[in-house]
């Protein structure tokens, strides 16, 4: 590995970070919130000297990125944000320890939503603004963004973006990769403009309306209200969010594919008709159980009606599912009141996330997808063992590296998510909260069960607990094997 060539590259990455640092410190400026405006003015410097140094330092090397400067690129790309971000959360004093400022803003980048904050309302706006804007600088990608200006750097961008992009295959949209990460972000803007446009409209203030179009559009699910979507009580407001949440879940390629009048291939795809189906089933499943079950077995979030009718089943069950399945976190009642086969559904819509290509977490629909079609061939090949038969995703055969890379994905998958739950177990919290809050982690989601649930924040737990789970966030935000490569020792070899 090319030592200097990571560098530099991280160096110009924190640059790059230190001018994004101006935008919040414009609306602390204009809010007139002149507590934090220290706070980011310290972010810029520590983010300017690291990159400036890095770059006096490391001389411009005239080679290419490969796959192993890529993979550490990304991951230290990541780790530099994250440390760096926190500088406003700890030096404002929003967070007491720097310890919470890292788990704050590891969530934010990694559009997770897991807050420790226990009362957002009474934060400075331009803090709540970072909150949101982490998520959506998260979503579609640092990198992606940063690829896009690395042509002007004379640097290749491909193994950068193989590293960032989710999903077991990576596709090219135009020819070239800065020209595909454009046109990532120009799709990302379009969205996120119409969604504040249509927030707006629906009576939220506008600076709530851009925060949650952030939180929305990215699948982070920071809210600007202590009771998240709950608090407009507006059913065009859930309608808007779940309907951009499910949007934003599904790969980005297809809105490409959109703008090419190709809705042919759209509705042949295999992980969009997969995703969808889930989601739909998972509605009608959850709003039936909530609308048949024992009046006294569950409440509402209000504490004080049942679930007596469907339409008021359904109106939940509906943003609760979707939200949960894309990762995005908003939550418009307390699900962790709901009947207990309600919860087991949930916590397993944060196992296969979203799409592949989206700004969901969780393990991606097309390996569950590839996974369900692999493991029926096989139970019918012991019956037919000289069967011949493809796993086809799109009227495509899906080739065996692709199965193969899949099943070690998903196996490494539950075997870092039992390694992390055993760890939070070892300092005494229940089964239910560890569990629930690896897997809400490593899946981006938000809240989790018992004492991590939607009512409840990760505020109370151990600063053990608060690494290892902010460990799970990066993990699954780069999906695992980024993040592992970094310790192997094959990876620095030159």
């Amino acid at each position: 590995m090319n030592i200097s060539i990571v560098l530099r590259t991280v160096s110009n990455l924190a640059l790059m970070l230190s001018a994004i640092f101006i935008i919040p410190l414009g609306v602390a400026l204009f809010y007139k919130n002149y507590d934090t405006l220290w706070a980011f003015i310290l972010a810029i410097v520590l983010s300017g000297i690291l990159g400036g140094l890095n770059k006096l330092f490391f001389r411009k090397i005239e080679e290419e990125i490969g796959i192993r400067e890529g993979i550490a690129i990304v991951t230290f790309s990541w780790l530099i944000c994250i440390f760096l971000g926190a500088v406003p959360y700890w030096y404002s004093g929003v967070c007491a320890t720097y310890t919470d400022a890292v788990f704050e803003t590891t969530s934010g980048f990694t559009t997770t939503g897991s807050s420790l904050l226990t009362n957002v309302e009474i934060l400075p706006e331009s803090i709540l603004f970072w909150r949101a804007f982490t998520n959506w600088l998260g979503g579609m990608g640092i990198i992606v963004v940063f690829v896009a200006l690395l042509p002007a750097m004379g640097v290749s961008g491909y193994p950068l973006f193989t590293a960032e992009v989710s999903g077991p295959t990576v596709g090219k949209l135009k020819p070239r990769i800065a020209a595909t990460a454009k046109v990532l972000w120009i799709i990302y803007l379009v969205f996120t403009a119409t969604l504040t446009l249509l927030y707006f409209l629906g009576g939220m203030p506008f600076f709530d309306a851009i925060c949650h179009s952030f939180a929305t559009v990215s699948t982070g699910g920071f809210s600007t209200k202590n009771a998240s979507i709950a608090y407009f009580d507006n059913l065009y407001i859930e309608i808007v969010a779940a309907v951009f949440m499910f949007i934003c879940g599904c790969s980005f390629a297809l809105y490409y594919q959109c703008f090419q009048l190709n809705f042919k291939k759209i509705l042949k795809n295999s992980e969009l008709r997969f995703f969808a189906g889930l989601n739909l089933i998972a509605i009608v499943f959850v709003a039936a159980l909530l609308y048949l079950g024992q009046p006294d077995s569950f409440r509402n979030d209000a504490g004080s009606e049942y679930y007596q009718n469907f339409q008021y089943s359904l109106r939940r069950s509906f943003f609760q599912v979707v939200t949960i399945c894309t990762g995005t976190g908003f939550s418009t009642a307390d699900f962790d009141v709901w009947p207990d086969i309600c919860r087991f559904l949930l916590v397993l819509l944060m196992f296969i996330g979203a799409c592949a290509g989206s700004t969901g977490g969780g393990i991606k629909s097309v390996r569950i997808l590839i996974l369900l079609k692999s493991s029926m061939r096989e139970i019918v090949r012991v019956l037919r063992p000289r069967m011949v038969k493809h796993v086809k995703i799109n009227g495509e055969s899906v080739s065996g590296e692709i199965i193969t890379g899949c099943s070690v994905f998903f196996v490494v998958y539950l075997g870092f998510f039992g390694v992390c739950s055993l760890a939070l177990m070892a300092t005494n919290l229940d089964m239910v909260t560890a569990f629930s809050a690896v897997c809400t982690c490593m899946a981006n989601c938000g809240p989790g069960l018992a004492k991590v649930g939607p009512s409840l924040n990760f505020s109370e737990i151990s600063y053990f607990c608060k690494w290892i789970l902010s460990f799970c966030m990066l993990l699954g935000r780069l999906e695992i094997y980024s993040f592992l490569l970094i310790f192997l020792p094959v990876t620095w070899k030159r």
